[in-house]
């Protein structure tokens, strides 16, 4: 078999960093490889014996909270999801592991964006997201971005919205207006951003505006006032 070639997807696989977090039954770190040691020391010198969701910002504790709850219920299914830190994007899994103290968790993580990687290296644009991540008990299920009518702001998580189902995506609202395709998806609100394909009808209620969407129960969404010149541009009204 051939060696990888450093333009192939295999080759840029493998260069991937890959943490490894081992915890006990109270959630304390046990034990950390060389890459999740460093990012571990980051927050605190001394992490060993530590809450894991005291060495993580505050803004991601929900979701390291749900990755360890879910891996609990379900041993034998691994739970998966994006977290997005100040160091860079991780992809992160979660699985149940027993010892001879009964069980504990081992946290496995790919560092797809690294800040201080992306100084080293030519800075290209983000590709445009082909797909949405989304929570689901066995790791991390996927969604068509043609799929998406909606976007709705959901704490720190995002609801995506389908014709006639709708899931929680793991990447927050401003993250995904930053990339999906700007020619299709606007921000009409702070919490909303819609799929412009899936609008069927604007209302006007005096000063307010409503967008009606293409879903089985025809969902309105609120448009906020410093957005209406940017809908109203983008669909010609």
């Amino acid at each position: 078999m051939s060696e990888p070639t450093p333009t192939s997807f295999q080759y840029r696989l493998q260069q991937i960093p890959v943490g490894i977090v081992t915890l006990d039954a109270k959630r304390h770190v046990v034990a950390a490889s060389p890459l999740a040691a460093a990012l571990l020391s980051k927050t605190r010198a001394d992490w060993l014996g530590v809450d894991i969701l005291e060495l993580h910002p505050a803004a991601v504790r929900a979701k390291v909270q749900w990755l360890l709850d879910s891996a609990e219920a379900s041993p034998q299914q691994p739970a998966g999801m994006v977290l997005n830190l100040p160091d860079g994007t991780l992809v992160s899994r979660v699985s149940v592991i027993q010892g001879k103290d009964g069980h504990g968790f081992c946290l496995l993580f790919y560092a797809i964006e690294e800040p201080a990687l992306a100084a080293a290296a030519p800075t290209e644009p983000s590709p445009w997201l082909v797909k949405l991540p989304l929570s689901s008990q066995g790791g991390l299920a996927l969604m068509d971005v043609e799929d998406v009518v909606y976007l709705r702001a959901e704490g720190h998580y995002t609801r995506a919205k389908r014709r006639d189902s709708e899931a929680q995506c793991t990447l927050a609202l401003a993250e995904l207006a930053k990339r999906l395709p700007p020619e299709r998806f606007l921000r009409v609100h702070r919490s909303y951003l819609v799929n412009l394909r899936h609008v069927q009808a604007v209302e006007r209620r005096d000063d307010q505006w409503i967008l009606v969407m293409n879903t089985k129960n025809a969902d309105r969404v609120p448009v906020s006032r410093k957005n209406i010149d940017r809908l109203r541009h983008r669909l010609a009204i």
